[in-house]
């Protein structure tokens, strides 16, 4: 059975993750009990974030798993999508079908909710890939001297913001995320960050407006000496290029104490606002590529409903075909089995429409639903995925799907969960 966890049920929750995270460090008795407050703060406040449990017949808890609901930018509109975070198994309770089983819920949940599309940040994309995830954007980390950006702005009006900036900070960062694909408007925990001064800010206004913030923190070089700092950038959001360029000058003149930045993006295009763009590795890849950044693949993207997903984007602000036109389109989901099978995808009157039919019919697109999850996403092109296999392509051309159907820039997402 898998139900909302109850307070009783809390202490239970933090041995289970204080053994399936390790890293977090919350084996002491101490830091359970901040965990379990936690979780209690977190299951009681309306801030879209829930945690479930998996319960056997006599009622010990087996599993848990936290469901966030989210708005995100998908191509230009924002919809509702779920992510579900904490995934953790009891460890005598391994290969038993636990994590199976609350997948299960969370797709059916999904569902019911008429949310489309789900995501998570992965302990092991291999894992999620077979129950029907799609990788998401991959994300470079930038390390950089700060005299090496390319800065040119008045950094006289850059200035720290406080707790009482809040609003306005979250309010810029809407306004971003507006603007840019696979964005999630700023969360409740993220706000909760601001309140408690997790991170540094530096900001810029212009007529009383904030235009341009930007979140840090310092840290020690290790086994260096106490003088010895790397600057983290954790969030660098503006409205205008004059905005940007002010932070960047603020970032470069931190040469005497900073010896290298951090910054970590979707953005690869960030290597061209640098003179010298090299990482502290010294490694060269042949012939002559000197290593800019080290690259991660994190969140990913399932859509939960076919019909649903078309119908709330409509593949907004793609390009469209002249005339009436039907795709074909065969999806391969074998753990949401109600979606495995043949669409139509119909045009007409400037829309989209979707309807199921019988198989038996040639398709013009054969691809598995990871796979297109993470094309209607923006994160591949079709074409790709045809040459080398992934997707097969019957009587269409796969340079006109991606038109139609790919957004024309990859997802960018800040938010962690």
């Amino acid at each position: 059975m898998i139900r909302l966890l109850q307070s009783k049920d809390l202490k239970k929750a933090a041995d289970i993750a204080s053994l399936a995270y390790p890293g977090m460090l919350i084996q002491t008795d101490e830091k359970k009990k901040e965990l379990i407050e936690r979780l209690e703060t977190e299951q009681r406040e309306a801030n879209g974030i829930q945690f479930f449990g998996c319960f056997d017949e006599q009622d010990e808890l087996l599993g848990i798993f936290r469901v966030n609901d989210f708005e995100c930018n998908i191509n230009g509109k924002f919809q509702r999508i779920f992510g579900i975070g904490m995934v953790a198994v009891h460890l005598l309770h391994k290969k038993e079908k636990v994590a199976y089983q609350l997948l299960s819920y969370f797709h059916n949940y999904a569902r019911q909710e008429k949310v489309a599309l789900v995501s998570l940040y992965p302990f092991n994309p291999s894992f999620y890939r077979k129950m029907g995830y799609g990788y998401g954007p991959l994300r470079y980390e930038f390390k950089f001297k700060p005299g090496e950006m390319l800065a040119d702005g008045n950094k006289s009006q850059v200035k720290f913001l406080t707790a009482s900036d809040e609003e306005a900070i979250v309010t810029l960062y809407n306004e971003y995320a507006q603007n840019n694909h696979g964005m999630l408007k700023r969360t409740w925990k993220e706000r909760e960050y601001i309140k408690a001064r997790k991170t540094y800010y530096v900001g810029v206004e212009e007529e009383n407006r904030l235009v341009g913030a930007l979140g840090f923190t310092l840290e020690p070089v290790k086994d260096s000496h106490f003088l010895h700092h790397h600057m983290i950038i954790h969030e660098w959001i503006w409205s205008n290029p004059n905005a940007y360029k002010q932070l960047a000058s603020w970032v470069s003149s931190q040469q005497d104490q900073v010896d290298r930045v951090v910054f970590r993006t979707n953005d690869q295009s960030f290597v061209y606002s640098l003179s010298n763009p090299s990482n502290d590795s010294n490694h060269v890849i042949p012939s002559v590529y000197h290593e800019v950044a080290t690259t991660g693949s994190g969140i990913m993207y399932r859509i939960t409903s076919i019909e649903s997903f078309v119908n709330g984007t409509n593949f907004h602000g793609l390009g469209k075909p002249q005339d009436k036109t039907k795709v074909l389109l065969a999806i391969e989901d074998t753990f949401i089995t109600d979606q495995h099978g043949l669409y139509e995808l119909s045009y007409s009157s400037g829309q989209w429409a979707i309807q199921k039919v019988e198989d038996n019919i040639q398709a013009n697109i054969t691809i598995g639903i990871h796979d297109l999850s993470s094309w209607w996403m923006g994160c591949v092109t079709v074409e790709s995925l045809y040459n080398i296999g992934e997707a097969a392509i019957h009587q269409i051309d796969p340079k006109i799907l991606d038109e139609w159907f790919k957004p024309k820039n990859g997802p960018i997402c800040f938010t962690a969960f």
